[in-house]
This record gives structure tokens, C-alpha cells and sequence, in this order.
């Protein structure tokens, strides 16, 4: 898959447009439909999206992304799109639907089809809804594809808003039907205060990205990519007040029988089920002993998920 930050003329070619924050069940839908005539109709396949949000240009109070914009380049590969044009909305957000369309997608484009959810909306002021790409058709010989709404189960509604505060009430067992996968992130590895290897539970080291949005502090089951390795892991998400007067976030993953040096290379956090809140114990002994508690919960569940 090629990555374009500008737009650059291709033809012959069918598009997507919209943000895909998560790239969701709902979304995954709208790409599928993508791929599927673009091999129908010897076609590339392109999603037109912004790196970020075009919502956040428009409300005072920021809302948190479900993964970075290279977590979505990697889900969409993964899907077989060709190309993602990801592009910065300040350029275009004065732009009016009309000329959006005409002067953007069909000079660049010519695009055989326009793949979009039902409730997809562009241009300056909202204007270009789904019934206008439909009108435009016979203008610029496209043929508009409007994906319906998606129901999990046929009754819970699946979308970006939804998943995101699933996220934030940490209800991980909800999240991933409609996700599609379980929730993860994915940042570097940095060093902490090794107080972990003092304690007896070494961890990777990790900060949460500020874009995205967060899970409630706790402890949690979960796996580690490290390169091509999936390890089950035993999470901690916190700012660590037993040991450092609360102000510190810090997301930190013991990775089971796991002992290599990974500072400075990128991990994955993946977050399968939550064991139990954070807590101030007082002290580190107490802390220790809650430890050694959680690490026999941890380990029991980590073989049988390494063996399944």
C-alpha cells in the first residue's frame, strides 16, 4: 500500500472517503464494498481520509482518537486498499462541497466509484451529504456507492462515538465485537524508574499517546507484540500512585517469560480483560504482596492463552 500526504493525480480508480477513526466493523464494511469493485472492475482501490480529526476543527473540547494514524495505515493494508491519501484538513476545510468534488476528487480521480457510510458528510458547512454525490452522478460519471448503517447483532449501533466511550468506561468485552479486534496501542519503549525489577515484575516502559483515547487506570490482561511476537502480558495503566505522589502516567507491561532488551523499539499494547482498579497501598510491601496476587492470576490465564 502507498501513502500520499498530497493529493497526486491516479486514475482509473475507485475511492472511500471518510475519517475511520478505529477503522471499525461499520468501516471495515465500507472498504470491503471498496475492494470489492475495484477487482470487479479491474480498478485500485484508494481511501481519501485527513490525518486528523475534521471534527476537531469544530468543537472546543477535543476528541481522542481510537488509534494513531499509523495503526490505521496498517489495518488498512492489511484490508488490501492500494493507496491512502492522507491529507491535513486545514487545507481544505473552507473548500465548498461542489468545488471539493468537482476541483479535487473528480480533477485528480475521475474516480469510477465514491464509497461512503450513510451518514457521510464533506465540504464547507456539511453540504456534501450522500444525496449530493448521488445527484452529482450523471454530472462526472461515477456511480456512488452509500454503505448502510451497521448494527452489531442487528441492534447495537456501531460507530467511532460508541467504541470510544466503551473505551473510556474500560468495558473491553464490549469494545472488541464492535471493533473488530481487541482495543491495543502502540509507542515506543522508554526507560522507567525500574522500580518494576526491584519488585520482581520487570516491565516495558511506555507512554499513551496524548491523541488517544484513554482506558480508566488499572491493572489488565493483555498481550505485547514486540516485532513479529505476540507475548502475553500483565498491564499496569496508571499514574503510579503508591510510588511516585500520583503524577506520573506511566503504561508499563510485564511480558511473560519474556527477558530481551526492547528500549527504543515499538510496542504494541493489546488489552484483552481488566483484573482490577488501581490502588494506593501505602507502601511498597503492601504494594509487593498485591503484586505477587495479581502475577498468579496473570500466569494462570497466560498459559492458557499461550496455548490456545
Amino acid at each position: 500500500m502507498k501513502v500520499f500526504r498530497n493529493i497526486e493525480k491516479n486514475k482509473n480508480i475507485a475511492i472511500a472517503l471518510g475519517y475511520f477513526d478505529g477503522v471499525h466493523i461499520g468501516h471495515r464494511k465500507i472498504i470491503k464494498n471498496l475492494i470489492r469493485l475495484s477487482k470487479e472492475n479491474n480498478l485500485k482501490s484508494a481511501v481519501v481520509t485527513f490525518e486528523k480529526n475534521p471534527a476537531n476543527y469544530f468543537n472546543q473540547n477535543l476528541i481522542p482518537d481510537i488509534q494513531t494514524y499509523k495503526d490505521k495505515e496498517i489495518i488498512l493494508d492489511a484490508l488490501g486498499v492500494d493507496y491512502v491519501y492522507e491529507l491535513d484538513f486545514e487545507e481544505y476545510k473552507n473548500i465548498s462541497a461542489f468545488d471539493y468534488l468537482k476541483n479535487i476528487l473528480i480533477e485528480n480521480f475521475d474516480p469510477k466509484f465514491i464509497v461512503v457510510g450513510y451518514n457521510h458528510t464533506f465540504g464547507k458547512d456539511k453540504t456534501g451529504t450522500v444525496q449530493f454525490l448521488k445527484d452529482m452522478e450523471i454530472n462526472y460519471n461515477y456511480k456512488a456507492i452509500i454503505v448502510p448503517e451497521e448494527k452489531y447483532k442487528d441492534e447495537i449501533e456501531v460507530s467511532s462515538t460508541s467504541i470510544r466511550q466503551l473505551i473510556q468506561e474500560g468495558e473491553l468485552e464490549k469494545v472488541k465485537p464492535l471493533l473488530g479486534r481487541y482495543f491495543s496501542l502502540r509507542n515506543l519503549v522508554i526507560k522507567g524508574d525500574k522500580l518494576a525489577r526491584v519488585l520482581g515484575y520487570p516491565t516495558a516502559n511506555t507512554l499513551w499517546p496524548n491523541t488517544l483515547v484513554k482506558l480508566p487506570y488499572g491493572v489488565y490482561f493483555g498481550f505485547a507484540q514486540v516485532d513479529s511476537k505476540v507475548i502475553p502480558a500483565l498491564i499496569s495503566w496508571g499514574n503510579k500512585p503508591t510510588l511516585s505522589d500520583g503524577k506520573n502516567e506511566m503504561l508499563e507491561a510485564h511480558i511473560y517469560n519474556f527477558s530481551e532488551n526492547i528500549y527504543g523499539k515499538i510496542i504494541k499494547i493489546i488489552f484483552v480483560q481488566k483484573l482490577r482498579d488501581q490502588e494506593n497501598f501505602g507502601n511498597i510491601r503492601v504494594l509487593k504482596t498485591r503484586l505477587q496476587k495479581d502475577y498468579k492470576h496473570f500466569e494462570a490465564w497466560a498459559r492458557v492463552m499461550s496455548y490456545s
